[in-house]
């Protein structure tokens, strides 16, 4: 069973899509994937047809058409005599996306540098003064997480801004959103992980969560890109990759920081 707060936004979220060729579809797929990635839908849990209809307030067939949609996106996964299902996460698959990011996102990154303009830097400062506004939030309250995490995404985005490769840009979307959910779902859902069954994270995982969430690093990243400073960024980016897999190495209780095959 999945369990909503709030029903009538679901629905009234759904119905509002543009009239764009296939708006139920689109509406369909758009909530599915705005859920999916921020954990309401948990890894692992059932996506069945009639439960989705109640929730979303559409019919069996957009709601199919979305669920194709999701599978290939590499949100969801049809197994057979399971249906469809949200698709998993593990410490494996997390190494892997991050080790994917390093590789994209120094390239998007050293572009950007080379071809970044003043609409460029300045976009730069303002995802940085959002980001440092979601990390004050994030102090006061563990709410504010969906705000920090949205306002971290959107600061690589604007990092990477100037780069002029529409296909690399296209692939550090796709890994930004699969890490989204893997640091949701690894850091915050009660089902999954060490930490949640063991009553919280201990002492020194909350150092590191700590110092991951602060803005020391991205102040960095940022200063690097405005002085054009090449070197430095790639640098600063790859370190601040590897620390993010500590951390989570860390959450997930790893031993000798080797991952394990999954996240029960």
């Amino acid at each position: 069973m999945i369990i909503y707060n709030n029903v009538d936004y679901m629905k009234s979220s759904v119905n509002s899509t543009p009239e764009d060729g296939s708006p139920k579809v689109e509406g369909a797929f758009a909530a599915l994937k705005r859920d999916i990635l921020s954990g309401r839908l948990a890894p692992d849990a059932p996506l069945r047809l009639m439960a989705l209809s109640t929730l979303y307030g559409v019919g069996y067939t957009p709601l199919r058409e979305a669920l194709s949609r999701l599978e290939s996106a590499g949100l969801a996964v049809l197994s057979p005599n399971r249906g469809y299902r949200v698709a998993p996460v593990s410490l494996e698959e997390l190494e892997d996306l991050e080790q994917a990011r390093t590789v994209v996102e120094t390239a998007l990154l050293e572009a950007a540098i080379a071809h970044g303009d003043l609409a460029w830097e300045a976009g730069i400062v303002a995802a940085h003064h959002r980001l440092s506004r979601a990390a004050r939030g994030l102090q006061e309250s563990s709410a504010g997480v969906p705000d920090w995490m949205e306002a971290h995404d959107a600061f690589h985005q604007a990092l990477v801004a100037a780069a002029q490769s529409a296909w690399l840009k296209s692939f550090q979307r796709q890994v930004s959103e699969q890490l989204r959910r893997h640091h949701q779902a690894l850091l915050f859902h009660p089902d999954l992980g060490k930490p949640a069954r063991q009553g919280g994270h201990d002492r020194e995982t909350r150092k590191l969560l700590s110092r991951a969430l602060a803005l020391e690093h991205h102040t960095q990243l940022m200063e690097a890109a405005l002085a054009r400073d090449t070197a430095r960024a790639r640098h600063l980016m790859r370190a601040h990759v590897q620390f993010t897999l500590t951390v989570y190495r860390s959450v997930a209780g790893a031993p000798d920081g080797r991952a394990k095959k999954g996240i029960p």
